[in-house]
């Protein structure tokens, strides 16, 4: 899905002062691509992920998923987050330390409130995906960074989203286990852009 983004503006206010976190942004991201953001810390880079997700309202701006209008200032519409069709993958992995690594991945669709069969089948498909077939009953907090970071992909691939996003999702791993980690999403990433070119009846993300 393509997304465009049409004069996005995001200031907050502190201290009597308005820091401006982006400023009259536009770009396009071509469907099917990997598009990366590259800037220091700071520049904004996670902001703009997090309007593009719904998870921020800009102050002024237009963005635009697959041709729909999902954020619009001067229109007054704002798609939900849950509604917009995306899935993201956080730098701190947001992982809930209350539950298992099934229940982690199946929230999504929990919250969709798809029936619960349904559910169990996706997770283990999309758990096989990652390489983490056999570990739903375990606690996601006692895995390792690089399997928790796997739970962290499979939750936001489960709902089968039309964009994924990643905010640094390795920048917490030691240099070993980022590298380790890198190739492995590369792979996931192009097995993903394989799937992608299936008809829409046989897109299930976790088929073997």
């Amino acid at each position: 899905m393509e997304i465009k983004i049409t004069n996005v503006s995001k200031y907050y206010y502190s201290g009597g002062k308005t820091i401006k976190a982006l400023d009259n942004v536009s770009l396009s991201i071509p469907a099917n691509q990997i598009f990366t953001l590259l800037g220091p810390s700071g520049c904004g880079k996670t902001t703009l992920l997090r309007c593009i997700v719904g998870l921020e309202s800009p102050d002024s701006g237009e963005i635009e998923i697959g041709g729909d209008v999902v954020l619009s200032t001067e229109k007054n519409i704002f798609v939900p987050t849950e509604n917009r069709g995306l899935g993201m993958v956080f730098q701190t992995y947001a992982i809930w330390p209350h539950m298992n690594v099934f229940n982690n991945v199946a929230y999504p669709l929990q919250t969709r409130k798809v029936p619960k069969d349904i559910i169990r089948s996706k997770v283990e498909k999309t758990l096989r995906f990652v390489q983490l077939e056999g570990f739903e009953d375990r606690p996601a907090t006692k895995l390792s960074g690089g399997q928790q970071q796997r739970v962290a992909l499979a939750r936001a691939l489960v709902a089968e989203p039309k964009v994924i996003l990643f905010d640094e999702p390795l920048s917490n791993l030691d240099a070993k286990l980022r590298e380790e980690t890198r190739k492995d999403l590369r792979v996931f990433l192009t097995e993903l852009a394989c799937l992608s070119d299936r008809t829409s009846d046989h897109r299930d993300l976790c088929d073997p």
